[in-house]
């Protein structure tokens, strides 16, 4: 007779309310600045790459959950020759009194 074996789940991590906001303004701004909508925006993922299954739905529901996989950001900004830098925040604008981290 076998023993049963308990099986133990790690908590899953919960992304804070305010950290998916700025996820999503992040690349709503972006969209805004480059004068594209959801459906343009699905319409050139498609172009890019015939196997994708973008749609404007899609684009929309990934604005609001701020659910963008960080390689579909990438491919995003490539779409309009821009790049992604992480940068000390204390270099960018609003944030030069930040404290520095050791």
């Amino acid at each position: 007779m076998e023993k049963s074996k308990k099986i133990t789940q790690s908590a899953k991590y919960q992304v804070p309310d305010e950290l998916k906001e700025r996820a999503s303004n992040f690349i709503k701004d972006f969209m805004k600045a480059k004068n594209v909508n959801a459906s343009r925006l699905a319409q050139m993922l498609k172009e890019l790459d015939s196997n994708r299954s973008d749609s404007r739905t899609n684009i929309l529901n990934k604005l609001a959950r701020a659910s963008f996989q960080l390689t579909e950001v990438m491919q995003i900004l490539d779409l309009f020759d821009c790049e992604l830098k992480i940068v000390p925040k204390n270099s960018i604008e609003g944030h030069a009194n930040s404290p520095q981290k050791p």
